[in-house]
């Protein structure tokens, strides 16, 4: 009588690890819905060599829910003193949000990228551009380097 009730005991015990596995197991599709994509790039300055250098990882929901990955090394760099300015700028939800971070030769240390789109849309088109000076990517004034974008 003794070792059938340890079986069963055994066997209850058995079922909520398996249970409790399904479950986990049921919370993995949510988080499959979130997926990032990381880029670096280069933009060339105006008086020859590189300028500036960013580098970016976006994420986005199942919601149009948007945001840089604060689990990636994300920044801006000015390269040169030429007099221009390294920008990072944010395309979503059909518009250009930023300057979002700013770095010049005056400083040693890149700057930090951060920013959340606060809300979904159904615009899920998200791009990272880095420029030099005030231009801004769609001026066309080629001062501007595409980073990284998502769908």
């Amino acid at each position: 009588m003794t070792n059938r009730l340890f079986r069963r005991a055994a066997a209850v015990v058995v079922a909520a690890v398996l249970g409790g596995g399904v479950a986990l197991a049921a919370a993995s599709p949510a988080q499959a819905a979130t997926t990032c994509k990381h880029g670096e790039n280069t933009v060339a300055s105006p008086t020859g060599g590189a300028g500036a250098t960013a580098a970016a990882g976006i994420c986005i929901d199942s919601t149009g829910h948007a945001w840089i990955d604060w689990y990636d090394y994300n920044y801006v760099k000015d390269r040169k003193a030429d007099g221009y300015a390294a920008r990072v700028y944010v395309y979503w939800a059909t518009r250009y949000t930023g300057a979002i971070a700013v770095d010049d030769t005056a400083t040693s240390q890149p700057a930090m990228l951060s920013w959340e789109s606060n809300g979904g849309t159904q615009y899920r088109w998200t791009e990272v551009w880095v420029c030099l000076g005030f231009a801004q990517p769609e001026d066309g004034s080629g001062r501007c380097a595409l980073v990284v974008y998502h769908t």
